[in-house]
């Protein structure tokens, strides 16, 4: 049985981070463009709003200090510059917690019935936020999720294995670099052309935008990766500087995508880390195989 004074308590910090997200949404909407997104995230703020109004009940009048405005205006940008699919399932990880928390307090038989019915429904809401209304917003970024993955993960993987395959063939960075943006330059065109084709066959999707966005994320992250081959550096370091790029890349995507798909991060990203290590050892004893049995240097 949770006493009055801890209800207070709680009620306090739950008023105080319902009151933050309702401005963070209402915000957001007064910023967006498409009537559909606006539309929702006005419903998303007038629902935290109506949270805060009930939390206030027990906890009375609550007000962001300095520090929860300068979270916010954090937040505002983080939703210009990633999107707000990603921002409001960023802020809604924590909602499962939460969550049980507002169902430990209904079951521990503080509230009086009329309490324990509008609590139910927040409970409904809060569980609503984290799916189906995050999931109708329309963004650029998140339609094209998978367009962007595979341009810049096959780009990595294939750019990592040609760099570790001439670190076993040749002493020279520039080269290295040089084979690496012709594979590149070659393969983000097959790789346009094989998401267009694919996308097709996909309902939803335009076929010239998906494979422009495809061609288009390989291209950037062949840059990229062979900058410090082109550079000059030697060729040990060009490769390893070059995988420190593609583990940082590949950091903030897979972050990015565990948040917008409900994945755990770890996970996805040592798996890939995983995969790029294999296809470089890989790489680079077919370059010493290659060299053993052709005898033939660049």
């Amino acid at each position: 049985m949770i006493t009055k004074e801890e209800l207070v308590v709680k009620a306090r910090e739950f008023a105080l981070d319902e009151l933050f997200d309702s401005i963070l949404y209402l915000e957001m909407s007064k910023r967006e463009k498409k009537p559909e997104n606006k539309q929702l995230l006005m419903k998303m703020s007038e629902q935290e709003r109506a949270h805060y109004e009930f939390w206030k009940l027990f906890s009375g009048e609550v007000r962001l200090t300095t520090r929860d405005f300068a979270r916010l205006r954090l937040f505002i940008l983080l939703s210009r510059v990633l999107g707000k699919v990603f921002t409001i399932k960023y802020l809604e990880r924590h909602e499962g917690k939460v969550v049980a928390e507002y169902r430990g307090i209904l079951e521990s038989g503080a509230l009086e019935e009329d309490k324990k019915v509008i609590l139910e429904k927040i409970i409904e809401d809060e569980v609503e936020h984290e799916t189906s209304l995050t999931n109708q917003l329309e963004e650029f970024a998140v339609k094209h999720l998978g367009a962007i993955a595979l341009g810049m993960s096959d780009a990595i993987i294939e750019l990592s294995g040609v760099h570790a395959g001439f670190l076993g063939y040749t002493a020279s960075s520039v080269t290295t670099g040089i084979a690496g943006l012709i594979v590149g330059v070659s393969a983000s065109m097959s790789m346009s052309a094989a998401a267009y084709l694919q996308s097709k066959q996909e309902k939803g999707k335009s076929p010239g935008t998906t494979a422009i966005v495809t061609g288009l994320m390989y291209m950037l992250t062949v840059i990229l990766l062979t900058a410090p081959f082109l550079a000059g550096l030697p060729l040990l370091h060009a490769l390893v500087l070059s995988l420190i790029l593609a583990f940082i890349v590949l950091a903030i995507f897979s972050f990015y995508s565990a948040v917008i798909m409900d994945r755990a991060f770890l996970r996805d990203y040592f798996e890939n880390i995983g995969i790029i290590f294999l296809v470089v050892a890989i790489g680079y004893f077919f370059g010493e195989w290659v060299k053993g049995v052709t005898g033939v240097l660049p």
